[in-house]
């Protein structure tokens, strides 16, 4: 609507210029114009970085013997905590093994009592040189054997014991399970993964980082996450480390992000847009970026020195345009800072800024100035 005025007010003033017009005592018509006043502000450059929702923590489930299944406790979904029993495996052939070595370590320790009363024996009977020394030293050899076939015995049993206790597969830690794809009466191998615990309460996002970003980022700064697939609004999110290292082959550098996730709307696989504050300028003067023009390699704006006049209470006053050159700093799209050029307070024009020159009589038709 303004350019369809703007443009009529042109056509009516029948190509001579404003000095003309004053020169041939013409009406010079105004062009309408919106303002904003410079203010101080923060401005903040943010950056959008995409990554995919991973748990804190992943652990595979594995036996290094490998067995027989008898019973599977979990199916995918379950919350367990640390130590929450997860897969049975069979035991049979082991118990009768433990059984076997029970009645082993119990045949030693009576060997052993034997073999401790026989030296008992021989030492006294030595000492009154009823039996000769090697007859006493053939004793102590027997305890001494007797001690060692005792102590076979004790480590036979508890490696049956560990056995055993391994036939259980417990949670090395809380979490979530996935994974679960062995049945009972199936075979587990060897070092092989049959479980996944996922701890869910806190979830991560691996972002990567140019060199010109990395430097820009902290550990513990706070971030907003967006994950769509979970909720309109952004998450609450941390920044929990940073490689030191670029990657050799992107050339790039990892950031982590921790995201709560007590709620359990935070799924693995999503996708996560972290958004973080590279660049900051606070409590500077600024204006809106359309205000700005470039003419001749010179950033400028213009400002309105109001006169007031007929309208003015109501917000459409009249003024006159003045150029300002612009040394301008951090720039974010919608806002810009201005280190030099204008003053806090000064009507910059935002709309119809193009149509003007130094000293254009303008109509303020929208925007804001206080007067």
């Amino acid at each position: 609507m303004i350019w369809a005025i703007v443009a009529s007010l042109l056509l009516m003033g029948g190509g001579c210029s404003r000095e003309e017009k004053a020169a041939q005592g013409l009406d010079v018509a105004a062009v309408p114009v919106e303002v904003r006043e410079a203010c101080f502000g923060n401005v903040e450059v943010i950056g959008n970085f995409t990554g995919v929702l991973q748990p804190k923590r992943v652990v595979g489930v594995v036996h290094k013997m490998g067995g027989k299944v008898s019973e599977v406790k979990v199916k995918d979904g379950d919350k367990v905590n640390a130590g929450a029993l997860l897969i049975r495996l069979d035991s049979a052939e082991l118990s009768a093994q433990a059984a076997q070595a029970e009645a082993g370590l119990l045949a030693a320790r009576v060997q052993l009592d034997a073999a401790a009363r026989a030296l008992e024996d021989t030492k006294i009977l030595y000492e009154e040189d009823i039996v000769s020394l090697k007859e006493f030293e053939q004793a102590e050899t027997g305890y001494r054997l007797a001690e060692a076939q005792m102590a076979q015995a004790q480590a036979t049993l508890q490696l049956i014991a560990t056995q055993l206790d391994d036939t259980l597969l417990t949670a090395p830690i809380g979490g979530t399970i996935s994974g679960v794809t062995i049945n009972p009466g199936e075979m587990i191998s060897p070092g092989m993964p049959v479980v996944t615990i996922n701890e869910l309460g806190t979830m991560e996002v691996h972002v990567e980082l140019t060199e010109k970003d990395v430097g820009r980022v902290s550990e513990g700064q706070k971030v907003s996450v967006l994950v769509a697939a979970a909720d309109p609004e952004p998450f609450a999110g941390e920044v929990i480390s940073i490689s030191p290292v670029a990657d050799p082959r992107t050339k790039t550098f990892r950031m982590k992000v921790a995201l709560p996730n007590e709620s359990g709307r935070l799924k693995a696989g999503m996708t996560a847009v972290v958004e973080l504050v590279i660049a900051e300028e606070r409590d500077v003067l600024v204006i809106p970026v359309e205000a700005v023009l470039t003419k001749q390699g010179r950033q400028l704006v213009y400002v309105v020195d109001v006169t007031g006049g007929e309208g003015a209470d109501s917000g459409d006053g009249r003024g006159h345009a003045r150029c300002c050159p612009v040394t301008l700093g951090l720039e974010n799209g919608t806002l810009v800072s201005v280190r030099e050029g204008i003053s806090p307070g000064e009507p910059v024009v935002i709309s119809g800024q193009h149509y003007l020159e130094e000293g254009s009589l303008v109509a303020i038709i929208g925007g804001g100035v206080d007067r």
